[in-house]
């Protein structure tokens, strides 16, 4: 029985980097072992991804030329699917898709992935980006039904108002073959409101990475001292990575949020609840430290759940504990924690015996918590609503820009800045300890 075991269970191997990846399948159960699979072939989409940007005048015409000869059949096989033009919180529109191929297609082998995109605006110029992925060999030892799984890449641009001609072009470097798929998409604004607050004059077409923005600190002494604790993950909670419009969400709320609100300094935390894991941290974040930022969520699309990290069915709350009982027994607490992020699957009430007895007023906690526009009326509460409300703070729901605008006027009608405690006498007592 016990070799009969062994011999049904899966175990999938994939050489990255002279790392070995394997996923033992057999002990999960199904919901476990479909998470796996998905997050197993995510790293094997983008080891080198810079993230989508525009190409230079030097390669323009041989990339063009790609797009206009490419009357062949669908050789590489992959599915191109669009997604709808969205706004974001830079208050830009972005354009999506997700491209998703076999590994069958690539035989095992290491390959290099070239995705483009030509986008022509109604009346304009076409203008081309594009990005690169490196799929690694497969390991010797991997079985051919192992290389029928799928893998995804997923890209998209931000444009303003008007009418575009899309064409997305997937190329295998090795083999010539490409996949290819052309649409209209249409960005019209809804509001006046909205158009005056559009980032991108009508016909504009940009890279979908939200660029580093200077944080400009209030020195006046009316500034507040801020930390943010940012939940890095995917708008649609069921999806396994990190698409590039949720990077560009999480990097445009964020810098939304700290124009708003006028900063003496900011504290910047990132993680991934579902990963367990601590993603990106800076005491003093600046925007050197944004870039680097934009550099960490980009790895979360390449990587992977280990079975030891579901195993500890509590290890988000370490996490989670970790950062509050830091904050409530700092040196120099701020006055205000920020949680930010979209609603999470996770959903269980906080033990109060977690939480560390508080000695001062400050921080107060908020979280602002993101649902998509189908959930409009009819948000629940997650683990993060869970902990502030249990920190006696305050949940703001935000649906759109505009939402995330009115939460923070309302915050910042509810905190002021104090001063820092001296730094030795009654309190604190202690340091604060490291999450």
């Amino acid at each position: 029985m016990q070799r009969k075991r062994k011999d049904q269970s899966e175990i999938l191997r994939f050489a990255q980097n002279d790392r070995l990846f394997m996923v033992s399948m057999d002990s999960a159960p199904l919901k476990t072992r479909l998470l796996l699979v998905s997050l197993l072939i995510c790293v094997l989409a983008g080891a080198n991804v810079k993230g989508q940007e525009f190409i230079s005048a030097r390669d323009s015409e041989r990339i063009g030329r790609l797009f206009d000869n490419s009357r062949t059949p669908n050789l590489l096989h992959c599915v191109i699917e669009v997604r709808k033009p969205a706004l974001d919180f830079a208050f830009r529109f972005d354009v999506g898709y997700v491209i998703t191929c076999s590994l069958a297609r690539f035989g095992g082998r290491a390959s290099e992935i070239f995705v483009y995109a030509r986008v022509t605006p109604q009346g304009g110029k076409s203008i081309l980006l594009g990005e690169d992925y490196r799929l690694p060999q497969a390991n010797p030892e991997s079985k051919s039904s192992q290389l029928k799984q799928d893998f995804q890449m997923s890209g998209g641009f931000a444009v303003g108002e008007g009418e575009y001609r899309v064409e997305v072009l997937v190329l295998d470097q090795d083999t010539g073959r490409t996949s290819e798929k052309r649409w209209l998409a249409r960005v019209r604004q809804h509001s006046n409101r909205a158009a005056d607050t559009a980032a991108l004059p009508p016909g504009s077409i940009l890279p979908i990475a939200v660029r580093p923005s200077p944080i400009k600190l209030d020195t006046s002494g009316k500034g507040l001292r801020v930390t943010v604790l940012l939940d890095a993950a995917p708008l649609s909670p069921r999806t396994p990575a990190l698409r590039a419009w949720d990077r560009a969400f999480l990097l445009g709320s964020l810098t939304s949020l700290l124009k708003q609100i006028p900063c003496a300094s900011v504290r910047l935390r990132v993680f991934n609840l579902e990963q367990q894991r601590e993603l990106f941290r800076q005491d003093q974040f600046d925007e050197v430290g944004f870039a680097k930022l934009a550099d960490s969520l980009r790895s979360v699309e390449l990587g992977t759940i280990s079975y030891h990290v579901l195993q500890q069915q509590q290890g988000w709350l370490d996490l989670l504990m970790g950062y509050t009982n830091s904050e409530l027994m700092a040196e120099g607490p701020s006055d205000a924690v920020i949680i930010l992020g979209p609603r999470t699957l996770l959903s269980a009430e906080i033990p109060r015996t977690k939480i560390k007895t508080r000695e001062t007023p400050n921080p107060h906690f908020f979280y602002f918590e993101y649902f998509p526009g189908y959930f409009r009326g009819a948000p629940f509460a997650d683990v993060l609503s869970s902990l502030t409300k249990r920190l006696d703070g305050t949940v703001y729901s935000i649906y759109s820009p505009d939402d995330l605008a009115r939460c923070v006027a309302k915050m910042l009608a509810r905190v002021h800045p104090s001063p820092l405690p001296p730094p030795s006498g009654r309190w604190p007592a202690r340091p604060a300890p490291t999450p």
